[in-house]
């Protein structure tokens, strides 16, 4: 029997199991190897051990995984046959405390208004709360960032879009569409943000999957309160299909 084969037999079942979920999850993205060990920060061969089953994965590196993977850290233990208290539920366990202690919300802003990213920016500073909040200018950087092309996957799944309608290269109401078209990102609450007070134009995004509208121009203490009311909200209260 050759020499990997014995290695094989002594595999234990949960890490092969587990392996074989980031490694079905890398590939239905198109990553490389490569890829992956960048935004995990490790060598490929130990990505390749991982997904072999041969290293078992500690429970922070599976969190980590699940951020860059953006997915909830339930996925990797998917399939598995339930039983009495196993590796497999003390792993799972660890990973969901993790994830319990991240509790910082995370804003993705997508406008191109300098002004009114200004206040956006200085009404969330002085929240009693501390929230990541990330700028985009324009339709196709936020697309691209969004769905992770070229980049490390550092800043966290946000919890919040907030939209303008008026941004450059395509305009908000395409990036609602496309945003709602793809699998990964449609349960992400985005909320509207435009001068138009059109009831029409209201409708037509809420028919398009938007989850709020807020309207210029602002009020600094009132869009304050509203930002304060849409994060508890959106962050923590409701329960979506990515934090299950």
């Amino acid at each position: 029997m050759a020499e990997h084969d014995i290695e094989d037999q002594t595999l234990n079942p949960i890490d092969v199991h587990v392996g074989r979920r980031v490694r079905d999850r890398r590939q239905r993205l198109g990553w490389t190897l490569m890829d992956l060990a960048e935004k995990l920060g490790v060598s490929h061969q130990q990505v390749q051990k991982y997904e072999q089953g041969s290293t078992r994965i500690s429970a922070s590196s599976l969190y980590s995984l699940s951020q860059i993977f953006q997915t909830n850290q339930n996925y990797f233990f998917i399939g598995l046959e339930d039983s009495d208290e196993t590796d497999e539920d003390s792993l799972e366990s660890d990973v969901i405390s993790l994830s319990a202690q991240d509790k910082t919300p995370s804003i993705i802003l997508i406008e191109d208004d300098s002004t009114d990213e200004l206040l956006m920016r200085k009404a969330i500073e002085m929240l009693d709360q501390k929230v990541n909040l990330h700028t985009l200018h324009d339709g196709d950087a936020a697309l691209a960032f969004l769905r992770q092309k070229g980049l490390k996957g550092t800043f966290p799944r946000p919890d919040v879009i907030i939209l303008d309608l008026n941004i450059p290269k395509r305009d908000g109401r395409m990036i609602l569409r496309e945003l709602k078209r793809d699998r990964q990102l449609q349960d992400i609450p985005i909320i509207i943000m435009t001068n138009s007070l059109s009831r029409k134009e209201m409708v037509n995004m809420y028919r398009a999957g938007a989850s709020g509208y807020i309207c210029k121009p602002f009020d600094f203490n009132k869009l304050k309160e509203n930002l304060s009311h849409l994060i508890d909200y959106w962050a923590h209260t409701v329960v979506l299909p990515n934090r299950c």
